[in-house]
């Protein structure tokens, strides 16, 4: 999720680089997309909350939610079936906290990473009315965006999180994510790495945090979440031998491991490391064709195929012979695929992978 090319992720937010949010995120979140404060009910039965009035922002949430939302987590229950708790592992996310809440329902923990920084939470009850307007508007286009593609494109990730006029960054995002997922969101909190621990730990909010990385703090049907987005160099640059970041992602890519729209980089040689530690960690991997080849799949296990694959995304110049390979001799023998999932649109063409570690 670094190149210019797609890769799932979702909106952001106009921010000033001083600005704070004093207002509290719940409600934040909320008025993001036009969703209205939740009641108790609807937070105890795990729906999304009721809204004030159709909004645009919500339209195109049911939209997602009718074409890929619905159906994937379907789907999810019935061939990931997902155990209660634990962590899961998302690299090359951007802020797409929908697709991996939805394949693990109930985890405890979600970790997120890319290199895109956080940022604060944006505090539209607090700022000038020609900001809200324009933040609203920048936010509800790149909602839209990621209604219709399912998807993060890179390119305006990048380009969001460096304006310096009108900065998208992914924690408005990531909170949106939460709310419409039936979440209530308690807490936003920078995050910092702490190389005594070898963990990214909260800390306390002042004029010095920097935002980079950031925690969410969750609640719903009388369960807690915690949501930490890293914002970290998965490439070997960032990935050195004995660094404390080589050894964050070691212990973090032993836990499930959820892999989309991630641009061909991990079978790149640059970046073998963080490749490493999934190969040789992961007690569970999804992914689609963008993920690793598929001779590294067998490695941790046998694979199960879905859907259709008979090439890659225009896009990109690899070409996953191997795995052409095995769809091809499967024949029409692999698992259905009832959802659209990542660059692949089509019933013919999309894919997922399923490969879980061998005793």
């Amino acid at each position: 999720m670094y190149r210019i090319l797609f890769s799932l992720s979702f909106l952001q937010c106009l921010l000033l680089s001083d600005s704070r949010a004093q207002t509290a995120p719940d409600v934040l979140a909320r008025d993001y997309i036009g969703f209205a404060s939740p009641q108790e009910g609807s937070l105890e039965s795990g729906k999304p909350p009721e809204i004030s009035h159709v909004s645009p922002g919500k339209k195109t949430w049911d939209n997602y939610e009718k074409t890929i939302g619905a159906p994937l987590k379907k789907w999810a229950g019935e061939q990931i079936a997902a155990s209660l708790g634990g962590t899961v592992f998302y690299p090359f996310s951007g802020p797409d906290f929908v697709t991996v809440g939805q394949f693990f329902p109930e985890a405890d923990r979600y970790i997120l990473a890319a290199i895109q920084p956080a940022g604060p939470p944006v505090d539209t009850m607090a700022m000038p009315v020609p900001d809200v307007e324009a933040f609203k508007s920048k936010f509800l286009t790149e909602w839209v965006k990621f209604g219709q593609l399912g998807f993060f494109r890179t390119i305006d990730l990048n380009e969001n999180t460096g304006s310096a006029t009108a900065r998208l960054t992914s924690t408005p995002v990531l909170m949106a994510f939460a709310v419409a997922l039936g979440y209530r969101v308690d807490s936003v909190s920078p995050l910092q790495f702490n190389t005594q621990s070898g963990d990214y730990e909260p800390q306390e909010i002042s004029p010095q945090s920097t935002w980079n990385s950031v925690r969410l703090k969750l609640s719903r049907s009388g369960r807690e979440a915690i949501l930490d987005y890293v914002c970290i160099d998965l490439s070997d640059s960032g990935l050195k031998p004995n660094s404390p970041q080589r050894g964050w992602i070691e212990r973090t890519a032993k836990n499930p491991v959820l892999l989309k729209a991630a641009s061909h980089l991990l079978p790149d040689p640059y970046f073998s490391a963080c490749r490493a530690a999934i190969v040789n960690g992961a007690p569970m991997l999804i992914q689609d064709e963008t993920g690793l080849d598929y001779g590294d799949l067998k490695k941790m296990g046998d694979v199960k195929l879905y859907g259709r694959f008979t090439g890659v995304h225009k896009l990109f110049k690899q070409q996953q012979p191997e795995l052409i390979a095995a769809y091809a001799a499967a024949g029409k023998d692999t698992l259905p695929l009832p959802f659209a999932y990542s660059y692949q649109k089509a019933s013919e063409r999309r894919s997922l992978q399923v490969v879980r570690r061998a005793p």
